[in-house]
């Protein structure tokens, strides 16, 4: 069993847990725990919620002990690892092995990219455990410093402390895997940044039905990670961007009635990275359905031009009365024709065209590549639906349209699953592509359950853990909006967090803790409000 230390670090709720107990206590000093009762818990962690500690020979009972004024401290140590890396790194026993990691996409590309810079050499030394070292340090890509990478350097930091550091690819590599040469860590950081890295993307348009059907449904560009709207959504989760063989044309050619042209955008490779379909107004005006894309930068690129346009685009209405080539189905009053994103989805059949129209006949709701009949209805708004198209929500136990679900429901990245706006929390999380915070509703899974998100002390909200800072002095997270309005501040010497009452400045201008500057035996001169060296009397 893992050995525990408890340090006292707040007399008074010892004292009001136990006063025998208090006064035999030496504030900061390490008591060894007997008898350690240990709580697992969902997600294999462990937690010390008492134990016995012997002081002057007198035997004490203590519950609970981070709620009673202790500090909880843990060895760490795997002496009997034999991969040199994972024993430096700790006891990795309540890492989950078999869960998701937190950043799939990166990780899976490295199991290749490592393979194809070796030459599968690691994988043959016994003493390498590759898997078990991306398990334990768990990189993602940072939000926050892209295109560093984010990691836990140590068991402590990831089970203790809750504490990662950002850090350029090339050191997160080698930290990782120091049996790697330097030219093997070059050439895995080029193909990491090759990967991840702002692509070179190329713009494109066209209106012909050939321009449609490539850029929906030419092989796509690698996916990352889209933080979605209805404006701007995710390739991977568009309905339409299969090769639909099974039918004699794609559905999305029948844009080409003279009224709509493809916008899209490809990489040095020819894969598709975007895509928007904007209607043509007479005086040249886009006026576009929602840019799909594989990343942000490639969804950027179309929307900037469209504004240089003067246009918009994913906005309902914006389609009213445009027209779509008729190509009729095998089905009697069925048709060829793609899922509409803009409302309104509905056509009118004049005869030559179909004609997208709020009091059509045919529902554009579908996404089977023919319109026209229908299974089902959609629970909210009544819209006809087949028995492939509708969305099923277990929460509500309904039956929906792609919109009337997406109002009531939202996909979570982080759980990687959709959830109702009941089972949501308001949490704060980096900007993407610009400093700062931001509000973001994501799901209790991954608020509870989760290892991206903390409830910080100072504002009692919860923080993405890259906006949270482990406040040692306090034992409890700050928030970043703590360290920005001056109610804490970083050390200068031991990159500690502290609150503002407790700062000192030194006389060569470092801002301390009035605990450090102690320490350092520096006194404070009261009339100018700074610590410094003690002067020594002759």
């Amino acid at each position: 069993m893992a050995k525990y230390w408890i340090m006292p670090h707040d007399m008074d709720k010892v004292t009001a847990y136990n006063a025998h107990l208090a006064s035999q206590l030496e504030l900061y000093k390490n008591y060894d725990v007997d008898m350690p009762q240990i709580n697992v818990h969902h997600d294999n962690t462990k937690e010390l919620t008492g134990g016995v500690i012997w002081i002057n020979d007198i035997k004490f009972l203590v519950s609970e002990p981070q709620i009673n004024g202790f500090v909880v401290k843990r060895d760490w140590s795997a002496s009997n690892e034999i991969d040199p890396v994972l024993k430096a790194w700790g006891n990795y026993d309540e890492v989950d092995m078999f869960g998701v990691q937190r950043d799939n996409s990166l990780t899976s590309w490295f199991d290749r990219a490592l393979s194809q810079v070796t030459g599968g050499a690691l994988a043959a030394k016994a003493e390498v455990k590759h898997s078990l070292r991306l398990r334990c340090f768990a990189p993602r890509r940072s939000k926050r410093f892209a295109p560093k990478i984010t990691m836990y350097q140590s068991a402590r930091d990831r089970f203790e402390r809750n504490r990662e550091v950002a850090m350029k690819p090339a050191r997160a590599f080698s930290l990782m895997f120091p049996e790697l040469e330097h030219k093997q860590i070059i050439e895995l950081t080029d193909k990491y940044l090759e990967r991840f890295a702002k692509r070179k993307l190329f713009l494109k348009e066209g209106t012909d039905a050939a321009d449609f059907v490539k850029a929906y449904s030419w092989t796509q560009a690698p996916t990352d990670n889209i933080n979605t709207t209805y404006q701007r959504k995710s390739s991977a989760s568009s309905c339409m961007r299969y090769d639909f063989d099974h039918l004699p044309v794609h559905p999305v050619s029948v844009y080409a009635s003279g009224d709509f042209k493809m916008l899209w955008s490809e990489d040095a490779d020819g894969k598709i990275a975007s895509r928007c379909v904007v209607r043509v107004m007479p005086d040249g005006i886009y006026r576009g359905g929602p840019i799909y894309g594989v990343s942000e930068q490639a969804i950027d690129l179309l929307e900037h031009h469209i504004s240089a346009n003067g246009g918009e685009y994913g906005c309902d209405g914006a389609w009213e009365g445009a027209r779509l080539v008729r190509k009729p189905a095998d089905d009697a009053d069925s048709f060829y024709a793609p899922y509409l994103d803009p409302e309104p989805r509905r056509l009118h059949d004049d005869g030559e065209y179909l004609v997208i129209s709020s009091d059509g006949a045919i529902d554009a709701n579908g996404y089977q590549g023919t319109l026209g009949a229908y299974e089902c209805q959609c629970d909210t708004c009544g819209c006809g639906l087949s028995d492939d198209d509708y969305y099923f929500s277990e929460y509500t136990e309904c039956r929906y349209c792609n919109d009337c679900y997406y109002d009531e429901h939202f996909y979570c990245e982080y759980a990687d699953a959709d959830y109702h706006v009941d089972q949501s929390y308001l949490v704060n999380v980096p900007c993407n592509n610009r400093s700062g915070y931001c509000e973001d509703r994501v799901s209790d899974w991954a608020v509870e359950y989760g290892d991206d998100f903390i409830l910080c002390g100072n504002d009692e909200e919860y923080w993405h853990i890259d906006l949270a800072h482990y406040c040692e002095d306090e034992d409890c997270y700050i928030s970043q909006r703590g360290i920005d309005n001056g109610t804490y501040f970083v050390s200068d010497w031991g990159g500690e967090i502290y609150a503002d009452d407790k700062m000192a400045t030194t006389d060569s201008g470092d801002t301390i803790s009035i605990e450090e500057a102690e320490g350092d035996e520096l006194e404070l001169d009261e009339e100018n409000n700074i610590w410094k060296k003690k002067e020594e009397n002759d």
